[in-house]
């Protein structure tokens, strides 16, 4: 498992370092394709240079004659447009008094042969280059006839994202006038202020096809880099996300997290192909509505868990009121959707901050590396929320919500920041915790493994038999170490000790315990069990009272249950018990008097009572791990099945309450009497001896 973990994080960080590299690619190489071309000049539709006197390519900003609705006869070049007001593409329409609309609004424009006569001596076709403010679509019409459109401009027309083409003029633009018509349209819930068309250019295909390369560049630059740039990096933190889950499969916190990523990087993948435009406007707000409430969601559980929070039920009622709100939109209550959606936004980035600085407090410190940046996000991301919905309301201008930040040529926004800011402080923390918790789990294993080593002291893997008596045992530890330990000791008169016990516990603390216990055990000269444990209830008080007398005890509170028995060859049985459940003979438990646990009282008394085995008795010692297991639906195995299950063998035994669902060690040693002095069918004496001194 040690080895798969490296493995897994070398694939992880390969991965990361791969993919930064195609990301610093995609940026020079696109930054040396976007860069403008000094050459290409620009002249106004008036035919004024702007700096030399060679005419590349004519800026036709107007005047325009614009008019709001919708007439295909507006598209004849014969058709009076001279009542229309004259408006030019460099300036906003709210500026020069027209209202917001949603529909359609028609720009037209006539072409005289000398505003384009330079352009014609080079002998090359001529070319429209149309470009779009952002989402609508635009039809183009030249001298009547429609010459060409955008995606989403049919009879029924949808939204999109409409990128700069081209059209071709006719062969006679540059000896007779020809009318421009263009036809917008765009649907609610956008509403238009600056305009659509923001601008056109005439000029030799060569030249045009310059400038489409570059606004296809400066288009890339404004939408799709940054947010390929979070797709790459929010897809790298998920792969991260899913390594560290397999290697750990015990922290569903890490399986979150590669969730969260993903939908992250869904999302950010969804806007890359709205501003392609390979994804309509409704096609991209169903996709938005279901994928940022899954990112939230998951986003929500991963810190729960990552911070353990006691907040479950909150953390509950809030993903479901997230997912769902979609259902606002969907019955078309719009208005209630947009402004519950804002309030989610605020509560979600609030009640994250909350539950970080909640376990920060607490002492969690990877917490608290991430409260910081996140904090930092949830502010950045909530105020472009705010102001994306007050620009939305027309309480501001719509150049003060889209804020937008330039590293070289490349925009992005307050979301791109945020989300950037947040994956980066999730990609620290989480390697951070990553490496701490292997460190804490290969000193665990190291532990472990010198527990199992002192285990091996514990439980015999050979049992001693002889003509008397024939032994079985099953011993199934929890965690692989366990504080339950049992010793059989083979004595001179051919009588057998046995000694079963539970150390309260668990791995290397338990066994270090139980060792003290055995090595007691068999230094001890006297085998008479009361005085057996209470030797071994002195040697556990000393033990725990003197720190650093034995490694790993630190004189931490510690205690034992012990049944002590010894069985002679012609049957007797002499037992003495501290605390520990009795053992069965033939599927019935023998009442013995209750006795303290080991290491309570140092000056305790152990009562031993004695009982006469038959020849083809059979005697169960176990300890409460088989009682104490417990199925999915956390019923007991209990006494009563136990006694039932009592007179099979102790593999049998064990193996059933595992199957029934183990909580705790489980050890059980059964005795078979085959003693010919062991009396025949005679019923069991019990006589209570007198207490050792």
């Amino acid at each position: 498992m040690r080895a798969f973990r490296q493995a897994a994080s070398r694939l992880c960080l390969r991965y990361v370092h791969r993919s930064l590299a195609l990301l610093c690619l995609c940026f020079f190489s696109l930054h040396a394709w976007t860069s403008p071309s000094p050459a290409a000049d620009t002249l106004t539709s008036s035919g004024t240079a702007n700096t030399p006197p060679f005419r590349a390519v004519l800026n036709l900003d107007g005047p325009w004659h614009f008019e709001i609705g919708d007439d295909l006869r507006w598209a004849d070049p014969a058709y009076d447009d001279t009542t229309w007001p004259a408006v030019a593409l460099s300036q906003p329409l709210s500026l020069l008094g027209f209202p917001s609309y949603t529909g359609y609004a028609w720009y037209r424009i006539r072409v005289q042969p000398p505003q384009i006569g330079s352009l014609t001596a080079a002998n090359q076709p001529l070319e429209l280059l149309v470009t779009s403010d952002s989402v609508g679509q635009l039809d183009v019409f030249l001298n009547g006839v429609e010459a060409g459109h955008t995606r989403g401009m049919t009879e029924t027309p949808s939204m999109y994202q409409s990128p700069a083409f081209t059209v071709p003029l006719p062969a006679t633009a540059g000896k007779e006038p020809f009318e421009i018509a263009i036809r917008t349209w765009v649907a609610a819930p956008v509403s238009v202020s600056r305009g659509l068309l923001a601008k056109v250019e005439l000029g030799t295909h060569d030249d045009i096809a310059d400038h489409l390369d570059m606004a296809i560049g400066r288009r890339w630059n404004a939408g799709v880099i940054s947010a390929l740039g979070v797709t790459l990096l929010a897809f790298c933190v998920a792969l991260l996300g899913a390594a560290l889950y397999l290697s750990q499969r015990h922290h569903p916190e890490y399986l979150w997290l590669s969730l969260l990523c993903l939908f992250l990087a869904i999302g950010a993948a969804g806007d890359i192909a709205f501003s392609l435009a390979s994804l309509s406007l409704a096609a991209d707000w169903i996709f938005t509505l279901f994928i940022w409430r899954l990112f939230m969601a998951a986003t929500l559980e991963f810190v729960q868990r990552f911070t353990a929070s006691p907040y479950r039920k909150a953390v509950w009622t809030f993903q479901a009121a997230v997912l769902l709100l979609p259902l606002f939109s969907i019955f078309g209550w719009q208005q209630a959707y947009t402004g519950l959606s804002v309030l989610s936004q605020i509560v979600f980035s609030a009640f994250v901050v909350f539950l970080l600085f909640h376990a920060w407090r607490r002492g969690r410190s990877e917490a608290g590396v991430m409260l910081m940046p996140f904090l930092l996000a949830a502010i950045a991301d909530s105020a472009d929320t705010l102001l994306g919905f007050a620009a939305n309301l027309h309480w501001l201008p719509a150049e003060s919500a889209s804020r937008r930040f330039h590293i070289g040529p490349i925009e992005f926004g307050i979301s791109t920041l945020a989300y950037t800011l947040f994956l980066g402080s999730l990609v620290a923390v989480i390697l951070y915790r990553f490496i701490r918790v292997s460190e804490e789990e290969q000193r665990s294993s190291a532990e472990i493994s010198a527990a199992r080593s002192v285990q091996a002291l514990l439980i015999p893997t050979h049992l001693p038999s002889n003509r008397n008596f024939m032994l079985e045992s099953a011993y199934l530890p929890v965690n692989g170490v366990g504080g339950d330990f049992f010793q059989v000791l083979p004595l001179k008169d051919d009588s057998l000790l046995i000694v079963v016990g539970d150390v309260s516990g668990k791995g290397l603390q338990a066994a270090m315990n139980s060792s003290t216990l055995v090595g007691a055990l068999r230094n001890e000269l006297s085998h008479d069990p009361a005085t057996v444990l209470e030797h071994l209830n002195r040697v556990l008080l000393g033990a725990v009272s003197s720190p650093g007398a034995l490694p790993g005890l630190d004189s931490a509170p510690c205690f034992a249950t012990c049944l002590c028995a010894r069985i002679y060859p012609d049957g007797t049985l002499a037992v003495a018990n501290a605390g520990h459940l009795s053992p069965y003979r033939d599927g019935r438990e023998l009442e013995l008097p209750p006795g303290l646990p080991l290491g309570v009282i140092s000056d305790s008394r152990y009562e031993q009572v004695t009982f006469q085995l038959n020849r083809g008795d059979r005697l169960v010692f176990l300890s409460d791990g088989v009682v104490e297991a417990t199925n999915h639906e956390g019923e007991l195995f209990g006494f009563e099945r136990t006694q039932q299950v009592s007179h099979e063998s102790a593999r049998y035994i064990a193996q059933t309450a595992q199957r029934f669902g183990q909580t705790d060690d489980i050890t059980v040693v059964s005795l078979y009497v085959a003693s010919r002095a062991a009396q025949r069918n005679s019923e069991p004496a019990l006589s209570p001896s007198v207490p050792s001194s």
